[in-house]
């Protein structure tokens, strides 16, 4: 087999190659033998046709099998000699298929970047404040109250004025609490956990940001269009929500992003989904190193979590994720956080 290949950029390499008529003449030979034992040609009973009669009346058929036989076979040889790991399947051109001039294609395919990790453990990151301050309460009882206010005439005129309702126990009891100081206590812990889920999240971009700020490689550039096109669609939906809520507002007047603000959302859409997929490739990389797998009862067990929380059996839960590839994308996010758990393990916080 002749091979020449080339590495092109964002982890593609394209190849051609070449086998010599003897060994398209010997894939021939195979065919047609298997094909002989069970073709029907008229006149010879089965598995005793010739081989010329074969040829005039399965050349089709024994050329697609060539092609089934030869292509795998050339493309496994490819992928083991210079030790490259696909994503997904190969683009296949330029297939030619001659017993006396030989067998050639060309194909391209992307594969897994090359990643040299470096020091992942003991990454120095700072844990944000999740202490409530006074003035965030505030303002979220002012949010409140601006949420529950009413448009009311003024005196003497049928001109209206937004009117906010006091911030007294009067107000708490309407909204179901006991008093105005109960309102404000679950406010407080609400805001806390708020909070300390923003400070955790923030923690894992510090991971992610510490590790790509000391390495840099290339990633596949259909799956970053793919995730660019996965957030666009994302910030598409959270623009037309907006756009519903202010034309309920303001009927008349017409909303739309202008071409500079459409260009900026894609472009940092674009610069998004590169962070997202080399975080991807990062976490799947530090799994393998440091043997972090997902058993089996850890997401049985999660299944039954969600079966319980939308009422469902386990099996309608796990049917409803096979679709889609729903199983795949839930075992690679449950991964993903023993892979951030352990960083943050190793990490030392301040």
């Amino acid at each position: 087999m002749k091979l020449s290949i080339k590495k092109l950029k964002n982890c593609k390499h394209s190849f051609e190659v070449n086998l010599p008529p003897e060994k398209v003449k010997e894939a021939f030979d195979d065919v047609y033998a298997d094909l002989g034992k069970y073709a029907n040609v008229p006149g010879f009973r089965q598995g005793k046709a010739p081989r010329d009669l074969l040829e005039l009346h399965y050349s089709k058929t024994a050329k697609e099998e060539v092609l089934k036989k030869l292509i795998p076979e050339t493309y496994e040889k490819v992928l083991e000699e210079h030790k490259l790991d696909p994503l997904g399947y190969p683009d296949v051109t330029d297939v030619k298929l001659d017993i006396k001039e030989g067998f050639s294609y060309k194909a391209s395919v992307e594969t897994r970047p090359e990643i040299n990790l470096k020091d992942y453990k003991g990454l120095k990151l700072k844990k944000k404040n999740a202490e409530v301050n006074e003035v965030d309460l505030a303002k979220n009882l002012e949010y409140l109250r601006e949420m529950h206010s009413q448009n009311v005439p003024k005196e003497g005129s049928q001109e209206k004025e937004k009117v906010l309702p006091k911030l007294d126990d009067e107000f708490a009891k309407d909204l179901g609490f006991e008093n105005l100081e109960k309102l404000k206590e679950v406010m407080r812990q609400n805001l806390k956990t708020k909070l300390e889920q923003d400070s955790e999240a923030d923690l894992e971009v510090q991971v992610i940001d510490n590790i790509l700020n000391s390495i840099d490689f290339e990633v596949p550039e259909t799956l970053v269009n793919s995730e660019k096109e996965r957030l666009m669609k994302d910030a598409d939906m959270r623009i037309k929500y907006m756009e519903a809520l202010q034309k309920k507002e303001n009927p008349d007047k017409k909303f739309a992003l202008e071409e500079k603000d459409k260009k900026e959302l894609e472009a940092n859409a674009f610069k998004q989904a590169i962070r997202q997929v080399k975080a991807f490739f990062i976490l799947d990389k530090i799994a393998q190193s440091e043997k972090i797998y997902l058993k089996e009862e850890e997401i049985d067990k999660y299944i039954e979590g969600l079966a319980a929380q939308y009422k469902k059996t386990k099996d309608e839960v796990r049917s409803y994720l096979e679709k889609g590839h729903g199983m795949d994308e839930l075992a690679v996010n449950m991964r993903n956080k023993k892979v951030m758990e352990f960083l943050l393990k190793e990490a030392k916080i301040e």
